[in-house]
């Protein structure tokens, strides 16, 4: 019977065990990518001029500022960009499925049925009442002298001022 060499069989065991050492080492709590967002939301606010009804899309006119909010991974504080246009913001917008009208205060929201979106912006328009939307899917374009146009953006929730 032929032995194993003495260099072997250190390597053998003691390899195993280096990397055992190795993996406990570099465990920790805290996930790879910590420095990739989890979560980036889309939102814009103020009040609105020219609401058209063109092929199921909204276009309208803002007056106020569309904003990035950035929720960094493991952390509690989000990190907001925010464009304000002194010309208002240029924006196409269609009603995501399912749609929710949310009160003026956020805290209470009713699911509405296809079409609603535009309501809601005729009458905030009419009014003068400001109003907040919730985004995904936006499609942006930077242009010169510093325009902003949001050229296509799915709507989740906005307000309604008549939601009681």
């Amino acid at each position: 019977m032929k032995a194993f060499p003495a260099r072997l069989l250190t390597r053998l065991i003691f390899f195993p065990i280096g990397c055992l050492f190795l993996t406990a080492a570099l465990a920790n709590d805290s996930p790879v990518y910590t420095k990739i967002p989890w979560g980036v939301g889309f939102w814009m606010e103020g009040t609105v001029t020219n609401v058209a009804l063109a092929d199921e899309r909204v276009q309208f006119q803002l007056n106020g500022r569309f904003w990035f909010a950035q929720h960094p991974w493991g952390g509690t504080n989000q990190q907001v960009i925010e464009v304000h246009c002194k010309s208002g913001i240029s924006a196409t917008v269609s009603q995501a499925e399912p749609f929710f009208a949310m009160s003026v205060d956020w805290r209470g929201g009713a699911l509405r049925q296809k079409g609603e979106l535009f309501k809601i912006l005729k009458t905030a328009a009419e009014r003068g009442s400001a109003v907040k939307f919730q985004l995904t899917q936006p499609k942006m374009d930077f242009g010169r002298d510093q325009n902003f146009t949001l050229t296509d953006a799915i709507v989740i929730r906005a307000t309604d001022a008549d939601l009681r």
